[in-house]
């Protein structure tokens, strides 16, 4: 039974799961935390959207020897430590465990979080949506596609049906949307995460999409969407992340059996008064 060393692993990251030439400019991906060299075994991984607390209680509890996690213990260019992520470094500090970040390559990546929602939502790719970095480099952020026809059907998909399907599919209890029901919808932009601002959505109008589906809506950005007739939904940043967490985890499973890769699902941080 061969080992899995943490390069190999690092290997398969870097250039399938989550390509680092679709890293966009500063952000932080790779390696997080690291303190042990390529040759290190990796007997035990743990998948997970984010660095809670919780998260890194969990890893240290499981004794795994690296974290896979979407997003990474800050977002943005510290100016000032504050007492969360004290308390994590602490914790870290005292346990040989790496993290390594996925981020924006995960999103753009052929079966990351952007083709994931497509296929949870059984559409068909028209296209990938590509946005350039600073360096040029072009990143298929977003999947362009269209609704299937169920067999024997004619009807079209309305902005109701996609609504029910996205609630069933992606098990939100809620969703945010800008259209009216019975519009017609024929073809549909994904992005995974939070990239959404006034350019994108005109680009996407122009590439002749009717819909897109964001994981975050300003009041100023609805409101241009549905000046320019586009249906503007926002599908839950969490659940979607954690449906293309749990195929990567399966995915993993099934390839490397002499590595345990577990799955940490914690709840979504953000409740729903109904």
């Amino acid at each position: 039974m061969n080992s899995m060393y943490l390069e190999k692993i690092k290997t398969i990251l870097e250039n399938k799961i989550s390509p680092k030439f679709y890293q966009m400019d500063s952000e932080i991906y790779g390696f997080h935390y690291n303190r042990s060299n390529g040759e290190k075994i990796v007997k035990k991984i743990m998948i997970t959207v984010d660095l809670s607390l919780e998260s890194i209680h969990h890893a240290i509890k499981s004794k795994v020897n690296l974290i896979i996690s979407h997003h990474g213990l800050f977002q943005k260019q510290l100016r000032n430590f504050d007492l969360d992520l004290i308390n994590k470094l602490s914790l870290l500090s005292r346990y040989p465990i790496s993290i390594y970040i996925l981020n924006t390559p995960f999103i753009a990546a052929e079966g990351g979080i952007s083709e994931t929602i497509m296929e949870a939502l059984y559409l068909k790719l028209e296209r990938p949506l590509n946005i350039k970095n600073k360096s040029g480099i072009k990143i298929p952020i977003g999947r362009i596609c269209y609704p299937e026809m169920y067999p024997g059907k004619q009807v079209k998909m309305n902005l109701e049906n996609l609504l029910k399907r996205i609630k069933t599919n992606l098990n939100m209890k809620s969703i945010p949307y800008v259209g009216t029901l019975n519009k017609e919808i024929n073809r549909i932009c994904i992005i995974g995460g939070s990239y959404i601002n006034e350019c994108l959505i005109r680009k996407i109008v122009q590439k002749g999409c009717d819909c897109y589906i964001s994981f975050n809506i300003d009041h100023h950005l609805a409101s241009l969407a549905r000046d320019l007739g586009l249906v503007l939904i926002e599908a839950s940043h969490y659940n979607s992340e954690i449906i293309a967490l749990r195929k990567l985890c399966n995915y993993f499973s099934l390839e490397f059996p002499q590595t345990e890769f577990i799955l940490f699902e914690s709840k979504n941080p953000i409740n729903f008064f109904a």
